[in-house]
């Protein structure tokens, strides 16, 4: 098989993931390897994306992780706070925590206490958070909008449509999951499996 100077096949070849798929079949061609070539795939195009979104967002001193938090805070009509973050996001509290103290020590977003929860506290926009994410999120919009580019006629909305069907029933299962181990702990009876 032909590879280029990185070691990846050209596209006549095949992607990366397809060369897993047939190395894999080689050594165990007793197992499928169909989710490989969806999961691998997926994962691939996130890693690209957050690294090529990343640098772009360099540019106005952000991460895309913080553009997240930013956005959610803008995007929402009352606080927040970091546990709803870090369940809006899918991102560990650790991370949110980080994020949440370098964007307060910059000066674009604000604390206040929790009145239902004083181990919490509240998350709001300064008015400088809300003017940065105003100026960058049309910005970033066009640089993803140029990502996208070279995906045929209907490919995006395609797509879009499966990968909405498909985390929405990863989704679903999530919360389900994570209901029946908060009754678990709770010591209520074991749902049927």
């Amino acid at each position: 098989m032909n590879q280029d100077v990185d070691g990846i096949p050209p596209v006549g070849d095949g992607d990366v993931v397809d060369r897993m798929q047939r190395e894999w079949a080689r050594l165990r061609p007793d197992l499928s390897f169909t989710s490989l070539g969806v999961i691998h795939r997926v994962l691939r195009a996130s890693r690209l994306i957050l690294e090529a979104s990343d640098a772009f967002l360099a540019g106005y001193g952000l991460t895309r992780g913080e553009l997240d938090v930013l956005s959610a805070l803008r995007r929402s009509d009352e606080p927040l706070s970091p546990t709803s973050l870090s369940q809006m996001l899918l991102a560990p509290r650790s991370a949110i925590t980080m994020r949440l103290n370098a964007l307060q020590a910059r000066g674009l977003l604000s604390r206040s206490a929790n009145p239902t929860d004083g181990r919490s506290s509240l998350l709001v926009l300064t008015d400088s958070g809300a003017a940065l994410v105003d100026e960058v999120v049309p910005a970033q919009l066009a640089f993803e909008d140029a990502l996208l580019a070279e995906a045929p006629p209907g490919a995006i909305e395609d797509l879009a449509g499966r990968l909405r069907a498909l985390t929405s029933v990863w989704e679903q299962g999530r919360g389900h999951q994570a209901g029946a181990s908060k009754h678990r702990r709770e010591g209520g009876p074991q749902p049927d499996g």
